[in-house]
C-alpha cells in the first residue's frame, strides 16, 4: 500500500471529525503516499494535516470528472478509502481502476466497491470520530477514537495574533451552513456577546462567506467590542483566530468542529442534531440543549415552531459560558 487516495467528506465539521482516520491509515502503512481527495473550499484544511502527502482539489461536471479519472490512472494508487457513503463519491476510484476501494454500505453501491463496511445501529449511534476510524476494520482492529487536533500553520498565527491583540477575546458563530434548524437565534447572540463585553471582552464573530451578512449584523448589535470576521478568513486563520478565543459559543456546525481541534473551551448549542454523534470530541466543551419529543430530527428547516431553539434561554447558555470564563 505505497499510494493511498482518501476521498474526503463535504462539510467542514466532518472533514475535522476524519482526522483521527487520516492520521491512522498512515500510521498503519509507514512510507505510503497519502492523497485527500476533496472540495477545493476544504482544501486548505487538509493542508494543515501532517498525515496528508498531497491534496487533491476537485470540482463538479462531466470534464473535470474526466480529468480527474486520468490523473488518478497515472498515478496508479493501491487503495482507496471512501468517507462519504453516497455511489457519486464511489464512482471516480471506480472508474479509475483502483485496485481496493474501501467504504461505507449504502446507497446501492456494493459493485463498485471491493470491501464494504456495515454501518450497523450501534455505529449509526457512536460519535462521528469513530465512525469514520471503522474504515480501517479490512485491515484489522479499529483503534480506539482520539481527538481530531488542528494546528495552524505560523502565518495564520501570526494573521490571528494581529488582528486579535491580548488574551480577552471570546468568539461566537450565530450561523450554521446545514439549515437554519441548527441556528439558536441570532438576537440571543447578541445578549451573550453583550454580556461578554460587560466582562471586559472583545468578541469575535465568525462564519463563512454565506453567513458574512448574519455575521454583520450580530457584530453590529453587539457594538464596538464586537468584530465580524464571518466570510474573512481561510481556514487555516479561522482556526488560529478561535484558538485564541477565552470561550467559543456556536451552533452545531464545522467551526465548532475546528474549536475543539484546536483547543478552545466551546459551549455548543445543540437542536435538531444528535450531540451523540456530532459533539465536540474532547473534554473542554458544554453541551447546551433544550430536550424536546421531536429531537434529533436532523432537518434542515423545522417544520414547526422549533421548539428546541425557541425554548432555549439566554440565561442557560451564559450559565455554561461562565462556567469556562470564571475559569
Amino acid at each position: 500500500m505505497k499510494r493511498i487516495l482518501v476521498k474526503g467528506v463535504n462539510w467542514l465539521g466532518d472533514a475535522v471529525m476524519t482526522l483521527p482516520a487520516l492520521r491512522e491509515i498512515k500510521a498503519r502503512f509507514p512510507g505510503s503516499k497519502l492523497s485527500v481527495l476533496t472540495k477545493g473550499n476544504l482544501a486548505d484544511l487538509y493542508a494543515c494535516e501532517p498525515a496528508v502527502d498531497e491534496v487533491l482539489p476537485y470540482g463538479g461536471g462531466f470534464l473535470p470528472f474526466l480529468r480527474l479519472v486520468a490523473r488518478l490512472r497515472r498515478e496508479k494508487f493501491d487503495v482507496a478509502f471512501m468517507f462519504p457513503r453516497s455511489f457519486r463519491a464511489s464512482l471516480a476510484p471506480f472508474v479509475s481502476r483502483i485496485p481496493r476501494r474501501i467504504g461505507f454500505t449504502g446507497d446501492a453501491r456494493g459493485p463498485v466497491l471491493t470491501d464494504s463496511v456495515d454501518r450497523s445501529e450501534r455505529l449509526m449511534t457512536n460519535h462521528r470520530v469513530a465512525y469514520y476510524l471503522e474504515l480501517l476494520r479490512p485491515f484489522g482492529e479499529v483503534p480506539a477514537a482520539t481527538a481530531p487536533e488542528i494546528v495552524p500553520p505560523a502565518e495564520a498565527k501570526a494573521w490571528a495574533a494581529g488582528h486579535l491583540p491580548g488574551d480577552t477575546w471570546a468568539g461566537l458563530n450565530p450561523g450554521a451552513t446545514y439549515g437554519k434548524a441548527k441556528q439558536w437565534y441570532p438576537e440571543r447572540f447578541v445578549e451573550i456577546g453583550k454580556r461578554l463585553a460587560s466582562r471586559g471582552f472583545r468578541v469575535a464573530v465568525v462564519g463563512g462567506p454565506a453567513e458574512a451578512a448574519l455575521g454583520s449584523k450580530v457584530a453590529e448589535s453587539i457594538g464596538t467590542s464586537a468584530t465580524n470576521f464571518s466570510g474573512k478568513t481561510t481556514l487555516p486563520r479561522l482556526a488560529a483566530l478561535i484558538a485564541r478565543c477565552a470561550v467559543f459559543v456556536t451552533n452545531d456546525t464545522g467551526p465548532m468542529h475546528v474549536a475543539a481541534a484546536v483547543g478552545a473551551p466551546v459551549v455548543a448549542i445543540f437542536g435538531p442534531t444528535d450531540p451523540r454523534t456530532t459533539r465536540p470530541f474532547g473534554k473542554r466543551h458544554t453541551i447546551v440543549q433544550h430536550q424536546v419529543e421531536c429531537s434529533p430530527c436532523l432537518l434542515r428547516e423545522c417544520p414547526i415552531d422549533h421548539p428546541c431553539m425557541r425554548d432555549l434561554p439566554v440565561e442557560q447558555v451564559w450559565a455554561a459560558c461562565e462556567g469556562w470564563v470564571r475559569g
